[in-house]
């Protein structure tokens, strides 16, 4: 009965844990969309070096997960704009 204890404990912890997760991530998002509203200056060839720079920073651990994935999607949303 212990273990069950224990398990239902962990499993609290980590849907505690995703719940703070999800809340900093919706509070960046929201300010990633502030200041994606304005239009990018930026060429192609220059969003696409961010892309590369941000991969390579993901890969030696400068840029977190959590902010890799958020910059990567601004980045993103940049570059269909330029494309439309």
């Amino acid at each position: 009965m212990a273990s069950s204890v224990g398990k239902r404990q962990r499993e609290r912890q980590k849907a505690e844990k995703a719940q703070v997760k999800a809340e900093r991530r919706a509070a960046r998002q929201a300010a990633n969309s502030e200041r994606t509203d304005v239009p990018s200056q930026r060429s192609e060839a220059e969003l696409i070096e961010d892309l590369g720079n941000l991969q390579r920073g993901f890969e030696t651990g400068e840029v977190s997960e959590e902010d890799f994935a958020a910059r990567r999607e601004q980045i993103q949303v940049q570059l269909e704009r330029l494309l439309r």
